[in-house]
């Protein structure tokens, strides 16, 4: 091997040991840390305040296993023109939860009606959910961001279609009603 080609190979091995040594670790999946919601080219665009469930538990949320003392509804947040806004979630006037796009709660509730409201741009929107213990029910916030104009509604699509997105949304909150 002349010089030149030894010198290229070793350059070659060093910046290969190199970007080996930049790959950053893989996210600690019983980590419960603030949730980010970033742009299809990874910058940061929003936070939640609070940590969310873990990836662990997500994987689970993402079972839509039923509760067999509960009614289990997942409120989610997934649109392709939704924007970096905060949106408020709430069931039966409880704790507000802060949603973000591409995220879902989920909650288990008391068997019967529930009032589950949202509030966006100063709008509040209310939508009935009713149900049986060990039953699973899945809603939408269809949220629309332009430059000029924002919208939020309750999406009237079919909950198998709303089960879809929710494999791809992130859980930030998993409520268990009293």
């Amino acid at each position: 091997m002349t010089t030149s080609r030894r010198r290229c190979a070793s350059v070659v091995a060093v910046v290969g040991l190199l970007a080996g040594c930049a790959t950053p670790p893989a996210p600690d999946p019983t980590a419960e840390v603030p949730y980010c919601h970033k742009t299809n080219k990874g910058r940061v665009i929003a936070c939640t305040a609070a940590p969310v469930p873990s990836l662990n538990a997500d994987a689970q949320a993402k079972q839509f296993a039923a509760d067999p003392n509960a009614l289990t509804v997942y409120v989610v947040r997934r649109n392709w023109s939704d924007g970096r806004n905060f949106v408020k979630v709430q069931v039966d006037d409880g704790a507000a939860v802060e949603t973000l796009p591409d995220t879902m709660v989920r909650y288990r509730l008391k068997p019967g009606s529930h009032s589950i409201a949202f509030e966006a741009e100063g709008q509040r929107s209310v939508l009935n959910v009713a149900g049986k213990a060990s039953e699973v029910r899945f809603v939408r916030i269809d949220g629309m961001v332009w430059a000029w104009k924002s919208t939020f509604t309750w999406a009237t699509e079919s909950e198998d279609s709303i089960r879809k997105r929710a494999l791809k949304a992130r859980l930030i909150a998993d409520v268990t009603a009293p």
